[in-house]
């Protein structure tokens, strides 16, 4: 369809004022055509009384190239999940890139962007970066160059099931690679060693620290509870943190002890795969509903994921309620209930409500589509 009114919607999109306000919004070809508190209107419309409406959900840490491991396809992690634009977190490389850009990205209704994974192979067999033989500089450099809107910046997992006796020396490696492309750098944390401190000291401005708040050793507390120092320079740095949930990299817990000390996280996301789509992660609605648990507002957590991560990886025209802009939108019910909710790790936390997405509408080119979600 070309036009379209979202009617007597609740907008949250803090970057551009709303925090629940009440307004219409007019889609025409593909685009925010306008935000009005009234909009005449006698064509095709979405009545969203009583709903929230979003931007579209920007989930930067996915895994949507089904031949890698860990892998399924970009449109039963984006649209069917309501993340209109997804980026697909190191599943490929240098190598792979161009089949997956090929014969699943250009295929895809999902928006997908990606962080290239800096092993040539991305993530094909696991155990990525357990060989410098497996880093392929000019390759990856040449891809960058090739494809700069697409590829947004590099990923690396540093944890020692992945680099093994390498240590820091691929994360070293990565984080120089990304500094001379002017690309940031993602570095999933995860099994120690090697320890969050040391990783931290060599990220810079603009990358970030996905799986931040993991219940592992080596972690972003203290043994006391404290925040390491670490951390606290990386931020004045402009290193930022992000959820990444994960089968095995949220902990609420710790999630909640970092709010306590004013550590909050900076972005928002899944880290979906084939093991946790179905549970424990689902989608991003449910990490926002996991983090606001844990007090969280609202209206921050949802700016975390859309306005954030847009501006951040330089997603033009998206995660805002604006006019000019992609008309990529969700419809959510904010819904009371008594639910308790797992985190990576087995701990729980009752909800007192939580977001349910029950429309979301995306849109390519000049047409928009709505896809109805199934709570």
């Amino acid at each position: 369809m070309k036009e379209l009114v979202i009617k007597n919607g609740l907008l949250v999109s803090p970057a551009n004022g709303y925090r629940r306000t009440r307004k219409d919004i007019l889609v025409r070809n593909g685009r925010i055509a306008a935000v009005e508190d009234e909009i005449a209107w006698e064509g095709e419309a979405v009545d969203a009384a009583g709903c929230l409406v979003t931007p579209g959900f920007i989930d930067i840490h996915t895994h949507c190239y089904p031949k890698a491991f860990l892998g399924l396809s970009p449109d039963v992690l984006g649209i069917e999940r309501g993340a209109t634009a997804i980026l697909d977190a190191g599943s490929s490389g240098a190598d792979t890139y161009e089949d997956f850009r090929e014969n699943y990205i250009k295929k895809s209704r999902t928006k997908v962007f990606t962080l290239l994974n800096v092993s040539k192979e991305g993530l094909l067999r696991g155990h990525e970066l357990d060989s410098m033989e497996k880093l392929d500089e000019a390759a990856l450099k040449a891809m960058v160059k090739k494809y700069p809107d697409e590829i947004v910046g590099l990923k690396a997992r540093a944890s020692a099931s992945v680099v093994g006796e390498m240590g820091l020396k691929p994360i070293e490696e990565a984080a120089r690679i990304a500094k001379e492309i002017g690309k940031p750098l993602m570095v999933h944390v995860g099994n120690y060693p090697p320890a969050l401190t040391e990783v931290l000291k060599l990220l810079d401005k603009k990358d970030i620290v996905t799986h931040a708040y993991h219940g592992k050793k080596g972690g972003i507390l203290t043994d006391t509870g404290e925040i390491i120092p670490e951390a606290l320079e990386a931020r004045e740095r402009g290193v930022l943190f992000d959820v990444g949930h994960g089968v095995a990299s949220f902990s609420l817990r710790v999630f909640e002890k970092a709010l306590a000390k004013g550590f909050d996280t900076d972005l928002i996301s899944t880290d979906l795969h084939v093991e946790n789509y179905e549970g424990p992660v689902y989608n991003l609605a449910a990490v926002v509903s996991k983090v606001t648990a844990c007090g969280e507002p609202l209206e921050e957590a949802v700016h975390k994921c859309t306005c954030a991560p847009a501006r951040h990886y330089g997603l033009a025209d998206l995660g805002e309620i604006k006019p000019g802009y992609v008309a990529d939108l969700n419809v959510l019910e904010l819904a009371p209930c008594r639910e308790q909710v797992q985190d990576s790790i087995g701990d729980t936390i009752e909800l007192s409500e939580k977001l349910v997405i029950k429309k979301t509408i995306y849109s390519r080119g000049e047409q928009s589509e709505i896809f109805e979600q199934n709570p």
